[in-house]
């Protein structure tokens, strides 16, 4: 576990300090260029790029104490710098370009420094990173965060292992990563909150590469969020029945990987799902291939064996012994049980209010990708009902899984929400339709939806990430205004629709 080793000085008077938070055993990035307050800028030295991150858009008088990495002497957009001792800078401001010139003999090299408000993540790797196992690395995670008052510059750093993840976003250009916490180099699991998120040892450096408004995912769990915010019988164990993003700019071995977001993965941790009595088990299934029609619940092929795959379902938890006897009982009923009987159990496997927000959920987003995959089914221990979980909402909100454009019209559907509404099972449209009208009136009303949108898209013009993000990627040419306007108008659009719909 880390230890706060110190309290550094105070920068701005008594409005922003910084506090470093170091490990006991450190790693190391070489190639240093430049440090201030005991935090170096993040290099990429193809590009001659430092990044710094700030709490605010300006600091009026930034006085940092200044130490050189691996350079004898630096100069400040001109002004020549004393190193371990405070330098008074002037006013900065994000996405402004300052140059730093570093002298080493007589080497002289060029940088170009921008500061920014976006978290920063440098990882570094002596070994490729490849598509499992995870290899071992050093982790430094820069960010800002209020306390008591005051603005205060964190640095957490450890061991982690990384991966590269996903199926088809693994073919891009831009990877998606795994990422794990570790103690040491011998990959033992370490739990901490990054970001104000939730302890974990298991994280995800999401690419985003197929959105254009690299927002889709995060929105989407917002809402599902917001959806349960407003309830006061919410059956998830956990406050937030589903998993948080926060937005960072990512480094490599010393090269810039460009907008990520660092997001939580979903476990038995983050669900709060301690495993029960034998036969009893807290479980958790993702569905996670379309073909076959199994996780659409339209067929059963096959007993399920030993194997933590079946039928494009993959269990997640227990993660060590095949457990499938609850899904199999799900999926029995859907596909074989006549329909009295189908009426009359379902409510008992499957928590239809949790269902129905889902069906809405995924209809709000015409998430073309999430009702008969990209979904959990997860159950506690000692209960019999099974709860939805949304995941990787990406190709949502006007495009599909793979970035085209989408119609605004249209029902998602599979075979279990089919027998639900044609049984009309606990009156099933009545309650979407009851439903529907109360979302409209907040989180599903447009302004609702917007708003976040357009904050969102403010933060990553004024922070210069997106700008970085497009100079990074061979033909990522993003425009946000742009993107914004298509989103407001498809949205619009599918309420409308969805309004006759549901009437």
């Amino acid at each position: 576990m880390f230890i706060l080793l110190m309290m550094i000085n105070v920068l701005l008077g008594s409005c922003y300090k910084e506090i470093l938070l170091e490990e006991n055993e450190k790693g190391s990035i070489r190639e240093r260029v430049l440090e201030f307050d005991h935090v170096y800028a993040f290099t990429d030295l193809e590009d001659h790029l430092l990044l710094y991150t700030l709490p605010s858009d300006t600091v009026s008088e930034f006085s940092p104490f200044v130490r050189f990495g691996d350079y004898e002497s630096i100069e400040f957009d001109g002004i020549s710098l004393t190193e371990n001792e405070k330098n008074g800078l002037g006013e900065v401001i994000v996405n402004h370009p300052y140059t730093v010139t570093a002298h080493s003999g007589n080497k002289i090299e060029s940088f170009q420094l921008y500061f920014t408000n976006l978290p920063l993540l440098h990882i570094h790797s002596e070994t490729k990173i490849r598509d499992e196992p995870k290899v071992g690395s050093w982790m430094e995670l820069a960010y800002t965060r209020e306390h008591n008052g005051l603005e205060e510059i964190y640095l957490f750093s450890g061991y982690a292992g990384i991966e590269i993840r996903g199926r088809t976003s693994a073919v891009h250009e831009k990877k998606s990563y795994g990422l794990e916490l570790w103690e040491n180099l011998y990959g033992n699991d370490r739990s901490a909150a990054l970001l104000g998120m939730r302890y974990g040892e298991d994280w995800i450096l999401d690419a985003m590469y197929v959105d254009p408004l690299r927002m889709r995912n995060k929105l989407s769990f917002e809402i599902w969020e917001k959806i349960w915010k407003e309830k006061s019988d919410i059956p998830y164990k956990t406050s937030i029945p589903g998993i948080q993003c926060e937005y960072i700019e990512l480094f490599i071995n010393q090269r810039y990987m460009g907008l990520y977001c660092l997001t939580e993965k979903i476990d038995e941790n983050l669900l709060m799902l301690p495993a029960g009595k034998s036969g009893s088990e807290g479980v958790i299934y993702k569905a996670i291939d379309w073909k076959g029609g199994a996780t659409a619940f339209e067929t059963y092929n096959s007993e399920p064996g030993t194997s933590l795959i079946w039928e494009g379902w993959e269990q997640i938890y227990p993660d060590r012994s095949a457990c499938w006897e609850p899904l199999a009982e799900l999926r029995k009923s859907v596909v074989f049980d006549e329909d009295e009987l189908f009426k009359g159990r379902i409510d008992t496997l499957l928590d239809l209010t949790v269902a129905a927000e889902y069906y809405l959920f995924t209809n709000l987003l015409l998430a073309h990708d999430n009702i008969i995959k990209n979904y959990y089914l997860a159950r506690y221990p000692e209960e019999s009902q099974f709860l939805y979980v949304p995941w990787d909402l990406e190709g949502s909100w006007g495009i599909m899984w793979d970035g085209d454009k989408s119609s605004t019209n249209g029902i998602l559907k599979n075979t279990l929400f089919t027998r639900l509404l044609d049984l009309e099972v606990n009156e099933l449209d009545e309650q979407l339709e009851y439903k529907w009208d109360h979302h409209r009136e907040t989180i599903f009303h447009k302004d609702s939806l917007l708003a976040p949108a357009i904050n969102y898209a403010d933060l990553l013009n004024r922070s210069g990430a997106i700008e970085r993000e497009n100079n990074r990627w061979e033909g990522v040419n993003i425009d946000l205004n742009l993107e914004l306007q298509y989103f407001s108008q498809w949205t619009s659009q599918r309420l409308d629709y969805l309004d006759l719909v549901f009437d």
